[in-house]
């Protein structure tokens, strides 16, 4: 048997065929995948990490790590391709190599892709002003809004944290928005779903990059919605063949900046004032029969008194945790984002809590030509005394400063003291009390969510649906005790809101080349977007006691009330991209918006664009001029609208109304408001011209752009005969005009071990009122103490009104020789000047205009440092020029009537002509303090500043043998680390208004105050 098989085997003809079967299965082993080794670097020999490595052809890839190593399965006649954002994409034959080392060339500016509305291209063929941020830099920061991480990080983008309480205070104004009643703020899409409301519950974490379009050529597809701006906002999503898992934790506190607290009297200080007032009016008023209270009879025994402001502030800590988990499969990748942020307020008790969840999923089909997906992304937010009334006049946070240090803030047996005033000042309820026995917690859940659907059914021609939904429910549950109301009344509220915004769109989009040199992108498509929110409210009183804080406990229901609104949009939308050669481009969009918020005339409107680029630097006559890599000439024009008009105000509404019947009091109901049938959005006329430079291979970029936009349009109340039974109706009547100069520059300063990275902006903005309702100018109210600004034609946004300051009277002489304010002006006391030259000084036509918030220009300058593996992080912004209005302090800090606690300074105040104090503070003569409450250009101080908005150190550990611990990098940051201003307030940043330049922006009538963090940080990534 063995005989024949060796025979059988060894036989001429059936031993060749066996050879030939050994050698074949030798070649095909030799084609198996083998492990392939490799190291990436970039043309500085530095580790590149982060750069994707695919088989050609499949989906099978993996990612370099810190070190910029890989290691990835390939058979010999695979073809691997190594690509990164930013630098050129490279190709590797295996062969019989079992290490490939790979080094990458920077790309030449503009062939990486940004963000565009409905879409991606290539920045060197953007035609509109587009600014890309990538979020990963961003990441050391410990905030808990993704705004605070964009400031001063964009030219032309002014956004300011007013307000420093927990997940709230920050407003963003793109190019100087403005508008007389509706909203200021751009609008937001994350991942292609428009939000329709609070940006607050998203995580930073969640961010892979963002998008701000500036000019109407990039923002024109969104029409209507599109004058203020728009930012596109692109959550992380996996990449194909980088399969890991991250984690990043932060930890830090927080602390008031203690050199800006404004220093008030403590008690032997306030005691002295008050008996030199006293003292004063014995001297100056004797018929008054003045009389000093026993409390401050003798200031020696007082010492330093209540600190309210130690009190009620403190050193709160604030943490986060991010989880993500990144899975790619052939055909499918996934990510999942799970966050928990906890910001506890530097006021006591007040707080907020973030719990987030995201999940992106992609799905590729049928050789490439479908993609599928979905992202989906709940929150649930509680705010914790968040929503109490802090800012502005009456706002807990003044009581800290009007609260006498005389009193304590505790009764013998331990209670609150329920009224801090001492004698002669205003009665106010304890602050301490009220922040820590007020129940207000406010709860928001939301979910967004979308899928879509990409389909390229003939090449170049590809079909693309999306479809998403916004589901947000907010409730409040609020309960006052009795002990820290005035009437000693327990009240308590129960509030519910509950949105719901639906989004669909559908587009085709087509892709050709003709005669090589004929570049064609066309897009067409529909959207329609409804929103719908119902809510309610009830307040309870009669509470038994203050245990059961919840209105089930309460024996009178005293209000209640509910409502729904709703509106809905349908659109149609046209974009055409050309460019010859690529370098001759041209750009036209146009979006049909139909709006239920509007007139019945003027249901639809037309917002279209037009842009234009050239590439100079690809003409064969800059081929000579070896220092210019790239440069990009670029203009545009287009219209866009505001539509955030509320969505019912076009329509007349029925109001309330009591008739007499029979000589007895009827109620009924009839139009309360007349309708607008020609009511419309307001627009906004923009044109702009800018360049993109790149100089010295690279190492220098640089951005500018000239913008001139007209909002016309503006919506006022327009009076009306009165015989029409009506006096105003909302019309588009009123006119501003924007314009400025935004310069953006990125430079490469060191490329060797030690390795400087620099970007700088810088913005200049103007504006002008052109046209408003008779009699063409707006004040903000009747009140001359408080009507700070005016808006009027020929005048900039918010320019400031008032009184202009001229000293105190110095004498007698001085007096008589100038104009007083009636029998308010006495020697010592504030003097303004005569605008009229009539010898009296009047509210009608002795205030004009003082001072100007806008400032001169804003800039932001970051500052990157590597050296081996520590790298340094230096962000900052500022602002140059423009004033702020410090009412906080004149009006109330400074009030020399005794009622509110006053400034340590006012202590050195005019006593008499031969001891006028500072000559800063006036007298205290009863009746003749009403002048220094009233705005005047004393209360004006230079809005200039600069501010360290972060400074993080890092170090990231090589990991060469560690696991699955692929990256490990540690880090310490300090957010808010100084502010070098000339102001004397808390916040150079502050407004009342948020950033709303018809609103107050710059006016200063204090604010909870904002923080600087220090913290702690771990980032890892597990393979």
């Amino acid at each position: 048997m063995q005989k024949n098989l060796y025979y059988a085997i060894f036989r001429k003809k059936h031993f060749y065929l066996f050879l030939f079967a050994l050698l074949f299965s030798t070649l095909a082993f030799g084609q198996q995948a083998g492990k392939i080794k490799g190291k990436v670097i970039d043309d500085r020999d530095e580790p590149l990490p982060g750069v994707t490595v695919l088989v050609k052809g499949t989906q099978n890839g993996v990612s370099t790590n810190a070190n910029g190593e890989y290691v990835i399965n390939a058979a010999p006649s695979s073809v691997l391709v190594f690509k990164l954002l930013g630098f050129e994409t490279e190709e590797a034959t295996v062969g019989n190599r079992e290490v490939i080392n790979i080094k990458l060339k920077m790309a030449a500016r503009g062939l990486d892709e940004v963000t565009v509305s409905y879409g991606k291209q290539r920045s060197r063929e953007v035609t509109g002003s587009i600014a890309q941020i990538s979020a990963n830099p961003l990441q050391d920061m410990p905030v808990g809004q993704f705004a605070q991480q964009l400031q001063g990080k964009v030219a032309g983008v002014d956004i300011s944290q007013t307000s420093g309480q927990p997940g709230r205070g920050m407003a963003f104004r793109i190019r100087g928005a403005a508008s007389l009643t509706l909203d200021y703020q751009p609008l937001f899409v994350i991942d292609g779903l428009p939000i329709t409301g609070s940006i607050n519950n998203i995580n930073p974490d969640e961010i892979e990059t963002f998008t701000v379009l500036k000019d109407a050529s990039s923002t024109a597809l969104y029409g209507s919605r599109a004058a203020n701006g728009v930012i596109l906002i692109t959550t992380k999503h996996a990449k194909p063949g980088d399969s890991k898992i991250q984690f990043s934790s932060n930890y830090g506190v927080q602390k008031i900046p203690m050199n800006r607290v404004p220093d008030m009297m403590n008690a032997n200080q306030f005691a002295t004032f008050m008996n030199e007032r006293y003292q004063d009016q014995v001297k100056y008023e004797p018929g008054t029969n003045p009389k000093l209270d026993p409390a401050y009879a003798d200031p020696s025994q007082y010492g330093e008194g209540t600190d309210w402001f130690k009190l009620l502030t403190r050193t709160a800590p604030i943490q986060s945790y991010d989880l993500t988990v990144q899975t790619a499969r052939e055909k499918s990748t996934s990510t999942v984002m799970a966050g928990y942020q906890s910001q506890e307020g530097v006021i006591v008790n007040t707080g907020t809590r973030l719990f987030s969840l995201r999940i992106n999923q992609d799905l590729t089909l049928s050789n490439n030509k479908l993609k599928i997906g979905f992202n989906l992304a709940p929150s649930y937010r509680l705010d914790h005394n968040n929503r109490l009334s802090t800012d502005g006049v009456g706002g807990l946070f003044e009581r800290v400063f009007e609260s006498s240090p005389l009193i304590s803030p505790y009764n013998p047996d331990g209670t609150y003291t329920k009224n801090v005033n001492s004698p002669g000042m205003v009665s106010y309820i304890n602050p301490l009390a009220q922040f820590m026995l007020n129940k207000d917690d406010y709860i928001t859940t939301r979910i967004l969510g979308n899928a879509y659907l990409n389909y390229e059914f003939l090449p170049g021609l590809s079909l693309k649906v999306n479809a998403g939904a916004d589901k947000g429910a907010e409730t409040r549950n609020q309960f006052t005790p009795a002990s820290i109301t005035a009437n000693s009344i327990a009240t308590g509220l129960s509030s519910s809101v509950d949105n719901y915004s639906w989004t669909a769109e559908t587009n085709i989009q087509y892709n050709k080349t003709i005669a090589n040199d004929h570049n064609i992108e066309a897009l067409v498509g529909y959207s329609a977007q409804k929103f719908s929110q119902v809510s309610n409210s009830v307040s309870g009183t009669g509470f038994p006691n203050d245990d059961i804080p919840y209105l089930s406990a309460a024996t009178s229901i005293t209000a209640g009330a509910s409502n729904t609104t709703e509106y809905s949009l349908l659109s149609a939308i046209g974009r055409l991209n050309y460019n010859y050669k690529g370098k001759y481009l041209l750009q036209g969009a146009v979006r049909r918006d139909g709006s239920s918020r509007f007139g019945t005339d003027r249901k639809y409107g037309y917002f279209p664009s037009v842009s234009a680029g050239w590439i100079v630097s690809d003409e064969t006559f800059m081929e000579n001029i070896k220092m210019i890599d790239f440069l990009k000439i670029r203009s545009s024009w287009g219209i866009t609208g505001n539509n955030t008009i509320g969505n019912y105000t076009a329509l007349s509404a029925l109001g309330k109304y009591n008739y007499v019947l029979n000589g007895v009091s009827v109620p009924g109901q009839t139009i309360g408001s007349l309708g607008n049938p020609e009511l419309a959005w307001e627009r906004n006329k923009q044109f702009d011209v800018g360049l993109d430079l790149s100089i010295l291979k690279s190492r220098i970029s640089i951005t500018y752009d000239y913008y001139h936009k007209l909002s016309d349009g503006l919506i006022q109340s327009r009076p009306i005969p009165r015989a029409s039974g009506f006096s105003t109706i909302n019309f588009n009547i009123g006119q501003f005009a924007f314009w400025g100069h935004e310069i953006g520059v990125n430079t490469v300063n060191l490329t060797g071990k030690l390795k400087w990275n620099s970007s700088f902006n810088i913005s200049f903005e103007r504006n002008i009122i052109k046209s408003l309702v008779d009699p063409g100018f707006i004040r903000r109210n009747n009140t001359v103490s408080s009507d700070y600004y005016r808006n009027q034609v020929g005048h900039h946004l918010g320019e400031f009104y008032g009184f202009v300051y001229e000293g105190l009277y110095k004498d007698a002489a001085d007096l008589a020789n100038s104009a007083k304010y009636g029998t308010s002006s006495d020697v010592g006391t504030i003097k303004v000047k005569d605008i009229n030259n009539d010898g009296v000084i009047d509210d009608v036509n002795d205030r004009t205009f003082i001072g100007d918030p806008t400032p001169d220009f804003n800039f932001g300058i970051t500052n990157t440092f590597t050296y081996k593996n520590f790298d340094l992080n230096i962000s900052m912004a500022g602002a140059v020029g423009g004033q702020i209005l410090n009412a906080a302090k004149w009006a109330y800090q400074t009030n020399m009537d005794g009622s509110r606690m006053l400034l340590a300074a006012a202590l050195d105040h005019w006593r008499s002509p031969e001891d006028p104090g500072s000559g800063i503070y006036p007298r205290t003569k009863t009746g003749t303090t009403a002048m220094g409450r009233q705005v005047n250009s004393q209360w004006l101080e230079s809005g200039s500043y600069l501010t360290a908005k972060n400074i993080s150190l890092g170090y990231n550990f090589k990991l060469k043998n560690g696991g699955m611990l692929k990256n490990l990098r540690v880090y310490g940051s300090v957010q808010q680390a100084f502010i070098i201003t000339g102001y004397t307030g808390m916040n150079p940043e502050i407004g009342f208004s948020g950033l709303d330049a018809t609103q107050g922006i710059g006016v200063d009538e204090n604010a909870y105050p904002v923080p600087r963090t220090f913290s702690f940080g771990i980032q890892t990534t597990f393979k």
